[in-house]
């Protein structure tokens, strides 16, 4: 049963990654650049265009806010970072309200070795689970020393990469590993 758990959790997960890659995507305008059909070859002169464009990097002056920010005078949250891949919040407990999501912090060693192993890999690492309460820690089963309630293990894994060079990488990387062959992630801690 914890398996489909697991499993249904970790394909839950992948869904809402993709979708928030192609929010965020959608958000920077990620899409190719459309270029301008040719002129028509009639030979007849064409009408030069009624406004001239702007050098690249220059302000609109219509518009004063850079594409991919937020406008003016609104507030949007930017992600506290750790490290330079990994966002705070992606170390945070997921229980259902039972803490603030950070009963104890990720430790610096913890969050460093994790983003050593994330540059070593060269493709993102998704953590499934980073600090945790001890509610949420005896929902997953989790044992009573666990070193999550420390802030200072995670649960992680790499789309596309398998378990087992995931765990070596992440030993080589200095840290303890456990993994998961059949649920598809890596325990690692300090």
């Amino acid at each position: 049963m914890k398996t489909i758990r697991k499993r249904t959790a970790l394909l839950i997960l992948a869904a809402l990654t993709a979708a928030g890659i192609l929010y965020f995507a959608h958000e920077l305008n990620w899409a190719p650049a459309r270029q301008n059909p040719p002129p028509a070859q009639s030979g007849a002169p064409q009408p030069e265009p009624a406004t001239p464009e702007a050098p690249p990097g220059d302000p609109d002056p219509e518009n004063p806010d850079p594409p991919g920010q937020p406008e003016s005078g609104t507030l949007e949250a930017q992600p506290v970072m750790v490290s330079e891949h990994f966002a705070r919040d992606e170390y945070r407990c997921d229980c259902a309200g039972s803490c603030d999501g950070f009963p104890a912090e990720p430790q610096p060693e913890l969050v460093s070795r994790v983003e050593a192993l994330r540059q070593a890999v060269g493709a993102p690492i998704i953590i499934t689970s980073g600090v945790r309460c001890e509610k949420r820690n005896e929902e997953v089963g989790g044992v009573a020393w666990s070193f999550h309630k420390r802030g200072a293990a995670a649960d992680l894994y790499s789309p596309g990469v398998p378990v087992g060079t995931l765990a070596a990488l992440a030993k080589d990387c200095g840290l303890n590993i456990l993994p998961y062959y059949s649920s598809g992630y890596v325990h690692v801690e300090i």
